[in-house]
């Protein structure tokens, strides 16, 4: 039966029932009945039959009432659904678009932990741990915590909530109830008292989730509850395991950005500035002594008998000078002072606010240092030696190219003095 038969069915029901004293009454004359005490029973009987049949339409009205309260109910969960599924995409895409255009990757990490807790319903604080060099993890972002704190505090992994709870076995994200435990047990004396400082011991529940890149760990992101240990479902992990995997990508990103970067600007063997990128600095270091009238060496220096080590002893001898050579210049000049590699065997320095002499004593001390360090090669004896020749800017030369001119004379000079001696 429709909902339209059932409603006017009702209806009728309902006008018999108020209508049952004279429905009884007509009965009774038209049957012929004088008894006075038939009259309220065949009334009772028609108000009793007529009252089951509207209590039966009151339980059809109120299953049609639990029907659509169900369904209002089920409307609102799957707007809450939508709408937290709308910010979760929107928060995603907002991790997806800045990994295209990271420029502080630390401002990027706490964008990222930050939009955790914020995604994750029970979540009111979270970090993210980096492994360092020495194979430590360090605290480099957090939300709800005293970073400052933190960054004091490094561990083994084994200390780790991820570690313990997966018997090392740390592929995927998992759910901590109560770590205080895990901390209480496996965390060394000294990194327990400093999370004791950092206030960071007060912890429920816990969602922990490795960074993997290449199959191997590189950091975890971590989003932690207070207050409840039951606070986070299946569900979380699945977001945690998605923020990780966002996170791989960036520093992938970041990684070969810094890896196209170094090889834009760096000579892939002797790890000195390439020749194009020192034209660069020095064109800009020009341009500003001249615009601020300060002074500047330019040293252009050539290694000797480069040709002769490849030809003896073959070219992995001769990229060992040469390594060997960079890093001697590179530990014994100043930091603000700028080397590149010009050539095969060629050199350059900028000494930045320095006399000529200065120069020279520290070109005298290298080359010296090197002398007493000679190459061991085929149970042979190398000697690294070098020519070079200095001018300075503005006393020396009135332009960059005569600059360079100068330089250039003065290195072949010593080098022809050198083999005279």
């Amino acid at each position: 039966m429709s909902k339209n038969r059932k409603t006017v069915s009702f209806a009728v029901l309902g006008l018999l029932a108020l209508l049952s004293p004279f429905i009884a009454a007509w009965l009774v004359d038209i049957l012929g009945l004088q008894s006075k005490i038939l009259f309220p029973i065949l009334t009772t009987v028609l108000l009793g039959i007529f009252g089951l049949a509207h209590i039966h339409g009151l339980n059809e009205h109120y299953k049609i009432l639990e029907k659509q309260s169900a369904t209002i109910s089920n409307i609102t969960h799957l707007n809450e659904e939508l709408e937290r599924h709308n910010l979760l995409k929107e928060s995603m895409l907002g991790i997806s678009n800045s990994i295209l255009d990271i420029k502080d990757f630390d401002e990027f990490l706490h964008s990222v932990i930050k939009t955790a807790v914020h995604l994750i319903d029970n979540a009111d604080a979270g970090s993210i741990l980096i492994m360092n060099d020495q194979n430590r993890l360090e605290f480099k972002a957090a939300e709800g915590y005293d970073l400052k704190g933190l960054s004091k505090i490094n561990m083994v992994v084994e200390e780790t909530f991820l570690y313990q709870y997966t018997l090392g076995n740390y592929s995927k994200p998992c759910i901590i109830e109560d770590p205080l435990k895990f901390n209480q047990r496996f965390l060394n004396k000294e990194n327990y008292s400093k999370f004791e400082d950092a206030e960071a011991l007060s912890l429920k529940a816990t969602i922990s989730a490795p960074i993997l890149i290449g199959g191997e760990l590189y950091g975890m992101i971590n989003v932690d509850n207070s207050k409840c240990e039951d606070a986070f479902t299946f569900r979380d992990t699945e977001i945690m395991e998605y923020l990780a995997n966002q996170l791989s990508i960036a520093i992938k990103n970041v990684q070969l950005l810094e890896k196209t970067l170094f090889l834009s600007r760096y000579d892939g063997l002797t790890r000195v500035y390439n020749r194009h990128y020192f034209d660069e600095l020095f064109e800009s270091i020009y341009k500003r002594a001249k615009r601020y009238d300060e002074n500047f060496c330019l040293c252009v220096i050539d290694l000797n008998d480069l040709k002769i080590i490849n030809d003896m002893h073959g070219h992995q001898a001769g990229d060992l000078a040469l390594k060997t050579f960079s890093s001697t210049m590179l530990e014994n000049i100043r930091e603000s002072d700028i080397i590149g590699r010009y050539g095969g065997d060629e050199f350059v320095i900028i000494f930045l606010n320095t006399t000529s002499e200065s120069g020279h004593e520290k070109l005298q001390q290298i080359s010296q240092f090197l002398k007493e360090r000679p190459l061991s090669i085929d149970n042979k004896e190398v000697q690294i030696t070098f020519s070079y020749g200095i001018a300075c800017f503005p006393e020396e030369a009135s332009d960059s190219k005569e600059l360079f001119r100068t330089a250039d004379v003065r290195m072949y000079k010593h080098k022809l003095h050198q083999k005279t001696i």
